[in-house]
Order: C-alpha cells, then structure tokens, then sequence
C-alpha cells in the first residue's frame, strides 16, 4: 500500500510538471534567459558606458547619411554626384584606416574615441550653419563627408581593440554583437527621425540635431576610464607596425578568408544604401519621410540580425550563417528590381539589413575571436578599408543606374550576390568550416 502511495503521488507530480502553467512558466524562464543573454555583456560597467556613447555617435551618423542624401539630390537633382558625396568619406577612410588601427594598437584609445566624436559633432554644426545662411553647396557636404571619414577611421579600430578590456574573456562575442546592434538600433530610429524632420521642419535642424547628439556620446565615453593598449606595438616604426598586421593576416588562413568574404560581398551590397533616396524618388516617388521608412527598414532587419547573432557561440555553425548573409542580400535587392513598389521595397530593405548583419556582426566577431591582442586594432581597421573600397561598387552602380535604369542595375548587383555566395561554399572552405 506505501509503495502505491508513493506511485500515486509521483505521477501527481509529474501531470502538475507537465500542466500548461509549469509550462507556461518554463517558456517563459527561456524567453527570459535569451533576454538577458543577449545583453549580458552590458553587466560590465565601463562597457556599458562605451556601449552607449556608441549608440549615440551611431545615432548621429545615421541621421547623417539620409539627410546629406536627400540633400545633395535636392540641391542637384543628379544621381551620380548624390552617390559621389555619399561615398566622400570612403577614400578618407580607406587612406586613414592604416593609421587608425596602428594608432589604436599603440595610443591611449580613449582620447582617439572622444576626439573624432568632437569633430564629427562640430562638423555636422557647420553645415547646419550653412544651410540656416543658405549658402550651402553639395562641394561643402562632400568635404565634411570626407573628413568624418578619417575620423570614423580612427576610431573604429581604437574602439574595437579596447572592448576586450571590458568585459569577462566568455562575453567577447557577445559584446561585439551588441556593439553592432548599436549600429542597428539607430539605423532602425534615426533614419526615420531624420528623413521626418527633414521633410516637415528642415535640414538645419537636422544638422544641429546631429551635432547634439554626438557631443552626448563625448560625454558617455569620457566617463570610461583610459585605455592603454599594449606595450609591444610602440617599440616598431609605424610603417612596420603596418606591414606586421598584414603579413598577420595573410598567415591566418580564417581571417584571409574573411577579409576576401567581407570585401567582395561590401562592394555589391553597400553601395546601393548610398543610392536608396534618389531610387526611391525616381521608381517610388517617395519622399523624405518615405525614404527614411525604407532605411528604417533596413535597420530592423539589422537589429534582428544582431540580436540573433549576440545569441550564437561555438557549434552553431556560424560559418554557414555567415555565407548566408550574401544570400539573403542577394534575394532581397533580387525583391527590390522585380517588384517596383513601395511596400515590397520595405520588405526587401529588411532583409538587406539581415544580410548586412550576417557579414558585419557576425565576421567581426570572429575575426577578433580568431586575433590576438596585439593586432586587434590593426586586423579591424584593414576591415574597415572594405568602406573605403565601396567607391569601386558605388560608381558602376551610380553609372548603370543613368544609363539602364535603376530596376536593371539593382538586378544585376542580385544575381552576382547570390552567385558569389553559392561559389563562396566552394571557394572559401575555412568560413564553412567554422563553427
């Protein structure tokens, strides 16, 4: 009779594990956990606080890119000077991107962080200065964009190389994705803000916007203590500082191959985001407001995309993930050419953010998982070169847009996506391979 007692009461106990509230409340403790995994770097305090001067320089950026677009197409009413001035910063960054990511491997990082902040604040002042004067020329926003460039340039690589610092060694990939929802989050708000304020009050407020903003991520970032990097990169010249990052490179199988992945994908996919306000003025007839709602789009998808990335570790088959950002790109600007409307574009815009992530995110977290200290700084800033080499995709583009039509050239950027992204599984064996 005890024995059965016993039975009875151990099945009672089962069905009530097994009612729809014990499972109601497993669901919802996993929901929970995936919440606070996926920021669990921010536990770190003086992360936390680069974390959110980030958030608000990339605030100010993004507001940025629509409101020079819609700009310089207004004041020119010409596609190939509106995508000259939207890659401005690209040969700037390209050039200063070498000496960014030695200077981050050899200065205090912090000072590098704060300086370029201040000026990309002060210059985003000017021009809304000369907007409010109106004296304001699109030769004048491609000369800011070329300096914030540099700047980007400097401090990327610094920024980068410091987060290791920050945070518990088994957190690094997942502060890198979370500095890359940074980037996500305000590519989903801004643009919208932006292209809003641009249409309804003017671009000087815009710019003066802008300028607030970036002066707040000063503030954030000077309540992170200094950042010395590590003593051996100071005893080299530069030059040699500059030429060990690349023989470093070379002889990391992952990480040539990631930098070959990231490069080709950058100069097929990015450059269109340049071009997004005047396709959508010429096939949609959007205006600014719209404009923003399509780069808006783009930043969910981003954020979706960093959210699932911030939750990814080892064995979950990151390398496939990754080539799958090239087609998903592919498919989504495939979307955007064979369907001109409005509604479809947001759609695809999402997946072009998904895709975007897949590349950026999740590579630069195995790329500085895959480097050692020393050379973070550097193996970033070759990275960032692949901005500085969207110029060599944005002019093909901006020159089959006028002569094709914008339809046809977004078309083929689609299929040569996907195409490069189904070679990549043959070509590129180390990215599959990663786990």
């Amino acid at each position: 009779m005890e024995v059965q007692g016993r039975s009875n009461s151990e099945e009672k106990v089962t069905e009530l594990s097994q009612s729809p509230q014990s499972r109601d409340l497993s669901l919802f403790g996993k929901i929970q956990s995936g919440i606070l995994h996926t920021f669990e770097s921010l536990e770190n305090r003086n992360f936390r606080l680069l974390w959110f001067g980030m958030v608000f320089s990339m605030w100010g950026i993004q507001m940025q890119m629509v409101a020079r677009g819609i700009l310089v197409y207004d004041l020119t009413g010409d596609y190939t000077i509106t995508g000259f001035v939207g890659m401005g910063f690209a040969p700037s960054l390209l050039v200063v991107s070498l000496f960014g990511g030695v200077l981050g491997d050899r200065m205090e990082r912090r000072s590098i962080i704060q300086i370029a902040q201040l000026v990309n604040g002060l210059l985003a002042g000017v021009v809304g200065v000369l907007i409010l004067l109106g004296v304001i020329v699109w030769q004048h926003l491609f000369l800011v964009s070329m300096i914030q460039g540099a700047m980007f340039a400097f401090m990327m690589p610094a920024r980068q190389a410091a987060i290791p610092s920050l945070v518990k060694k088994n957190q690094l990939a997942n502060a890198f994705a979370l500095n890359a929802m940074a980037m996500s989050m305000m590519s989903l708000v801004a643009p919208a803000i932006a292209g809003y304020v641009y249409q309804y009050i003017g671009p000087e407020v815009v710019y003066f916007g802008i300028c607030a903003v970036m002066v707040s991520a000063v503030v954030f970032t000077s309540m992170v203590p200094k950042m010395y990097p590590s003593d051996r990169s100071i005893k080299d010249s530069v030059v040699r500082n500059m030429l060990a990052g690349f023989r470093y490179i070379g002889r990391n199988k992952i990480l040539l191959q990631l930098m070959i992945y990231s490069v080709v994908v950058a100069l097929l996919a990015m450059p269109f985001r340049m071009l997004v306000p005047a396709y959508a003025k010429d096939v949609y007839g959007s205006a600014g407001s719209s404009v923003g709602i399509l780069l808006t789009a783009t930043g969910l998808g981003a954020l979706i995309g960093s959210v699932a990335i911030a939750n990814l570790r080892e064995g979950h088959h990151r390398g496939w993930i990754l080539i799958g950002g090239a087609l998903i790109a592919g498919l989504s600007l495939a979307l955007i050419s064979g369907f001109p409307v409005f509604l479809a574009g947001v759609i695809a815009m999402v997946g072009t953010g998904i895709g975007e992530q897949a590349r950026w995110a999740l590579g630069q977290s195995v790329m500085m998982e895959n480097s050692a200290d020393e050379f973070r700084s550097r193996v970033m800033s070759v990275l960032m070169m692949t901005y500085g080499l969207m110029p060599l995709g944005m002019y093909p583009l901006g020159w089959s847009m006028e002569q094709f039509g914008g339809q046809q050239a977004v078309g083929m950027i689609a299929f040569l996506l996907i195409g490069f992204g189904v070679l990549s599984v043959f070509l590129l064996p180390n990215l599959r391979r990663i786990k």
